[in-house]
């Protein structure tokens, strides 16, 4: 370092070179001043707080006897043993009751209660808008069902039992609800899982529509909650199962008019009519629901699905017999017998549907 006065290298200033009139030297003296001033400082500090603490009496003789020391633990277990000892000396003085007193004690005990307000179980016209006005009935209500069933499926029961009157206006408001408060996403996903054959459908829907509501569109990213995981799962089964019929309904021609039997488990025809009535426009025909008693009716480029109870197929005609035969004879000369494999046929072709498909009927 050289000196800013004359230039010449100097080492550490402040202890070789003592130049009073060095700009250095005299910054390192004002740094040394500072700090001695604050070491003085806490040294005076330190003082005062031992003075302080000099300054507060010794605890006098009762006050030590005061301080009592908590019992070690012999003596906690001693203590334990002398009171366990006391009750069962009290027990054995007590005699028992005779039998006029246990009768007497029965009688006065009060009537059993009521079930709880929760334990209720909701009845409805198994519809989705009286769905609806089941979870407006729950949710505003803050009332807990134990249960939710359609009318149809109602059974005897030792609960409340309450019905629940559909409300066009209600079941509008729920509706509307969802896409507001959750997601349009996932007023999809209860239309689709209402028509699924998921057990007890109405109660996970409920407990879904409760979970979302407090958490909002994030629900349908929590994928591990059970909630959430058994909707989806029921949405997988049914869309496939749907995906599965539109290649395994088989028609028959009945004057003109095609006609074809199905026994899904899911309520399947909304997601099928598409693609039927977008293949067969120019025809008329009818998809009967065996197991959900209703039917896909597509007549002069109108489709509805009504409510039917039964429908009874006539005899086929001969042509309807040649073409029967025409199909199994194809189904039979494309078979390569080499790769014959009924294990994996059934894994893609489910033994269920065997009975509505021509060429498999006659295999059951």
């Amino acid at each position: 370092m050289r000196c800013p006065r004359d230039g010449s290298r100097c080492g550490k200033f402040d202890t070789v070179r003592r130049c009073p009139g060095c700009p250095l030297y005299q910054q390192a003296k004002a740094a040394r001043q500072a700090k001695w001033q604050e070491q003085r400082q806490a040294q005076e500090q330190s003082q005062a707080r031992v003075q302080a603490l000099a300054q507060v009496p010794p605890p006098t003789m009762a006050q030590a006897q005061a301080q009592v020391p908590p019992p070690t633990m012999a003596q906690a277990q001693a203590q334990a043993q002398e009171q366990s000892q006391a009750r069962v000396q009290a027990l054995a003085q007590v005699p028992p009751p005779t039998m006029a007193q246990e009768q007497s004690q029965a009688q006065e005990q009060p009537p059993p209660q009521p079930p709880a307000a929760g334990a209720v179980v909701y009845y409805y016209d198994g519809s989705l808008a009286g769905f609806f006005c089941c979870v407006y009935e729950s949710y505003y209500l803050r009332e807990a069902p134990a249960e939710i069933l359609a009318e149809r499926d109602a059974q005897p029961t030792l609960l409340q039992t309450k019905t629940i009157v559909t409300d066009l206006s209600i079941a509008a408001r729920v509706r509307d609800s969802i896409p507001a408060r959750i997601c349009g996403d996932a007023l999809d996903l209860i239309e689709t899982v209402f028509l699924s054959c998921l057990r007890e459908k109405e109660m996970c829907l409920l407990r879904f529509l409760t979970l979302a509501y407090r958490e909002g569109r994030k629900t349908l990213d929590m994928l591990g909650h059970p909630y959430v995981a058994a909707l989806l799962d029921a949405e997988k089964h049914l869309l496939k199962e749907a995906h599965l019929l539109r290649g395994f309904v088989r028609f028959s021609d009945y004057g003109g008019v095609l006609a074809s039997q199905i026994t899904p488990k899911n309520f399947i025809l909304p997601f099928i009519a598409n693609h039927f009535c977008a293949r067969f426009s120019e025809e008329e025909f009818i998809i009967f629901d065996k197991n959900h008693k209703a039917a896909l009716i597509y007549q002069g480029r109108r489709r509805e699905i009504v409510s039917l109870d039964e429908l009874p197929f006539p005899e086929a005609d001969e042509a309807e017999e040649r073409y029967r035969a025409l199909w199994k004879q194809f189904y039979h000369t494309v078979t390569i017998e080499a790769r014959y494999n009924p294990r994996c046929r059934m894994t893609h072709l489910p033994k269920r549907y065997w009975e509505n498909m021509t060429e498999m009927r006659e295999l059951l």
